[in-house]
C-alpha cells in the first residue's frame, strides 16, 4: 500500500470508522463504495451543524466543529496535518468495499477494504453502551507518567484546565447518547486514587448525563478511607453491594462489581455464591443476558497478562454457574480493566474485554439488541482534543502500548448469535 496508513477501526452493519495518525497535507478525501468526501476541517476551525446544510459549507473561520456534513450524511471531525477520524454512515450489511483516498498533490489510492457485519436476524429492539476504566483523577499517563497532557490549557474550562480523563469521559458520553444508546454502563475502575474530590468529581460528571448511567467499582476505586457508594448514591448514581439486573427491550443486563478486600489490590473476586447470584439473574430475565463485570475471567490457572483478574478457580466455576443455568449460550460478559480489546471463548461462554476511554485508542462500546442476537461495535472517541490527547498516549511503553492495546478489527466488533 502507498500513502499513509487509514486504519479500519470500527464497522458495524450500515458504518464503518476510520481513524488514521497523520494525513499527507491539506485537501485530504475519502470514498468508500459511492460515499465521498473532503474534509476541510482543522482543530481550530470546526463547525456544529444540527441539519445537512443545503449548500458547501466554509470553515475557515468556524470554531466548536462537532460535525461535518457531506453528500447528506454525518462525518466526525478529521483534519489534515494530524490525528482524524471519520464515520461513514448509510452502508449494506454483509457488504464489502473499498477504502480510497488521496490528498492534494498526491494520487488515489487503495487505502484498505472493509466488509460491514451482518446483523443478527429479527428487529432491532434497543441499544446501550459502555466506557470503561475512567481514573478521574489521573494527570500523567504511562511507565513513571512519562506522557503528559500538553493539551489541558487549551482545554480550560471555568475553573481551569480540563484534565484529559474528563474531556474523554464527557465527549465518550456525548457521542453514545447522540448514537442512540438508552443506558450506559460504566465497567469500574471509576478514580484513580479514590479521593474524595475523584468520586465527587465522577458523580457530577454521571449525573450530567443525558441517560441513566449504571456503575460498577473497580480496583481504582477500593479505598476504604472514603464511601464511594455514598458520595455517589448523593448525586443519583446508586452501586448495590450485591449484583443488581436492568432490563431493556431484548436484553438483560446484569452487573456486579467484583473489587473487594485489601485496598488498591489488583486482582478481581467473584466467590460462589456471587457467580450463583449472577447466574439466576441472567436466568430469571426471560431474556438473553449481557453480564458486566471490572475483571476478566484469567484463561489459564497462572495470569499471563498484568494486571491480574478474576482467579481462573472462581472464573471456570462462574462459567459453570452459567451453563447449570442454561444460560451459557445466551448471555455475553463483558469487562475492563486491561485497557485493551479482546474477545475470546470462555468455555461455553463468550468473553470481550473493552479498552479504556482516556488512553490510546481511546474508545467507547455500542450495543444493538436485535430479535436474534446482540452487535458489538467499538469506537474512537472523535473530539479533536481527545483525539490528539488518546493518539499522544500510542507512544507508551517505548510505543508498544499502541500495538497491544487496541487488538483486532474482530476483538472490537463483532455479532453473537442467541442459540
Amino acid at each position: 500500500m502507498t500513502g499513509w496508513p487509514i486504519e479500519i477501526f470500527a464497522v458495524d452493519d450500515c458504518s464503518a470508522q476510520l481513524a488514521w495518525r497523520a494525513s499527507p497535507g491539506p485537501g485530504l478525501e475519502v470514498e468508500v463504495g459511492d460515499f465521498s468526501a473532503r474534509l476541510q476541517a482543522s482543530p481550530k476551525a470546526m463547525l456544529a451543524l444540527d441539519r445537512v446544510p443545503d449548500g458547501p459549507v466554509d470553515v475557515a473561520a468556524c470554531t466548536g466543529v462537532r460535525r461535518y456534513w457531506e453528500g447528506g450524511r454525518a462525518l466526525d471531525p478529521a483534519w489534515a496535518g494530524g490525528p482524524g477520524s471519520v464515520l461513514v454512515e448509510g452502508l449494506e450489511p454483509g457488504t464489502c468495499y473499498d477504502v480510497v483516498a488521496k490528498a492534494d498533490g498526491r494520487p488515489r489510492f487503495l487505502a484498505g477494504r472493509l466488509r460491514t457485519l451482518r446483523p443478527p436476524e429479527g428487529r432491532l429492539l434497543s441499544r446501550f453502551a459502555t466506557v470503561s476504566d475512567l481514573h478521574i483523577g489521573e494527570r500523567r499517563f504511562g511507565v513513571m507518567g512519562r506522557v503528559r497532557d500538553a493539551q489541558a490549557g487549551a482545554a480550560a474550562g471555568p475553573d481551569g484546565p480540563v484534565p484529559y480523563p474528563v474531556r474523554a469521559l464527557e465527549a465518550a458520553i456525548e457521542e453514545a447518547a447522540a448514537w442512540g444508546a438508552e443506558v450506559i454502563v460504566a465497567k469500574g475502575d471509576l478514580t484513580n486514587l479514590t479521593t474524595a474530590a475523584e468520586v465527587r468529581d465522577v458523580a457530577l460528571l454521571f449525573a450530567r448525563c443525558p441517560v441513566p448511567v449504571e456503575a460498577l467499582l473497580g480496583n481504582h476505586d477500593n479505598n476504604s478511607r472514603v464511601n464511594v457508594r455514598a458520595v455517589l448514591a448523593r448525586h443519583g448514581t446508586v452501586v448495590p453491594w450485591q449484583p443488581w439486573a436492568r432490563d431493556l427491550a431484548g436484553v438483560r443486563l446484569v452487573l456486579a462489581s467484583t473489587a473487594h478486600g485489601e485496598e488498591r489490590f489488583h486482582r478481581g473476586q467473584l466467590p460462589q455464591p456471587v457467580a450463583r447470584q449472577l447466574a439466576r439473574l441472567a436466568a430469571e430475565g426471560g431474556r438473553p443476558a449481557w453480564i458486566g463485570l471490572h475483571h476478566p475471567p484469567e484463561r489459564w490457572p497462572f495470569p499471563t497478562v498484568y494486571p491480574p483478574g478474576i482467579p481462573f478457580g472462581e472464573g471456570r466455576a462462574f462459567a459453570a454457574e452459567l451453563a447449570k443455568a442454561g444460560v451459557a449460550s445466551t448471555c455475553w460478559v463483558s469487562c475492563g480493566h486491561r485497557h485493551r480489546n479482546r474477545c475470546y471463548r470462555y468455555g461455553p461462554v463468550l468473553v470481550t474485554e473493552v479498552s479504556s476511554t482516556k488512553d490510546y485508542p481511546g474508545v467507547w462500546a455500542g450495543y444493538k439488541v436485535f430479535e436474534g442476537g446482540l452487535l458489538q461495535v467499538v469506537r474512537r472517541t472523535a473530539r479533536p482534543d481527545v483525539l490528539s490527547w488518546t493518539e499522544t498516549t500510542r507512544r507508551a511503553m517505548n510505543g508498544q502500548w499502541g500495538r497491544w492495546s487496541p487488538g483486532r478489527l474482530a476483538d472490537r466488533c463483532l455479532v453473537h448469535h442467541w442459540a
